[in-house]
């Protein structure tokens, strides 16, 4: 559990910060526009610190497999474009370009709060482990029988020894990386996926980027 902690507590300083400095802007300006500009990101940062919250608490609930769902017929379409506006701003301080083609109907029969969770978590990662300048490319599609949602990144990549251990909400990730909280994030996205009925794929390798792939029954 310590190891849990140290990792929501290292994944929250930076937003912590980044929200107490936006709210700093807006007291010391006198500009309706700034003000108003520097609010809108107050409430889009407390909205990524509340996913990260969510998730810690949403983990436990998932392993011991009484995870509430309420499946509805929802448009895949409209989650994806808020998760992307969501982290607009993540990404351009990195200066990473986010991507997406998917349909503009794409339906699915999920929790729409559930999917949220998975794809903000998704993208969240994405981000994190993609150096400055790179790019994250968001695809979505419909089978015949599912809908396919893709990230891929060029991020650091993960090594063969690692995928296996990716999914433990207790792994750090490899000393190595700048980042750590790997797995909290993904146990979560695994756990929801799989209560769809549904399953993630990944492919990694050291310095290739990631690509994790989200099968829903459609």
């Amino acid at each position: 559990m310590r190891d849990v902690l140290d990792n929501v507590a290292h994944d929250l300083r930076t937003p912590m910060t980044r929200l107490r400095g936006t709210a700093e802007i807006a007291l010391q300006s006198d500009n309706k526009e700034d003000i108003k500009e520097a609010l809108v990101d107050c409430i889009e940062e407390s909205e990524r610190i509340q996913i990260m919250l969510d998730t810690l608490m949403d983990v436990s609930e998932a392993e011991t497999g009484a995870m509430k769902l309420n499946p509805e017929k929802i448009n895949v379409a409209p989650i994806i474009d808020g998760v992307v506006e969501l982290y607009s701003y993540v990404a351009e301080e990195k200066d990473i370009v986010v991507q997406t083609g998917f349909p503009q109907e794409l339906y699915v029969t999920a929790d729409s709060n559930r999917l949220r969770q998975v794809l903000a978590n998704l993208l969240d990662n994405a981000i994190k482990y993609t150096p400055e300048g790179g790019k994250v490319d968001i695809e979505a599609k419909q089978g015949e029988n599912e809908v396919r949602i893709t990230i891929r990144d060029t991020g650091v990549g993960i090594s063969e020894n690692e995928l296996d251990n990716i999914w433990d909400r207790l792994y750090r990730g490899d000393k190595s990386r700048t980042e750590r909280g790997l797995g909290l994030g993904l146990s979560l996205v695994k756990a929801i996926v799989g209560a769809h009925r549904g399953y993630v794929e990944v492919l990694s390798a050291p310095g290739t980027g990631s690509v994790f792939s989200v099968h829903l029954p459609a």
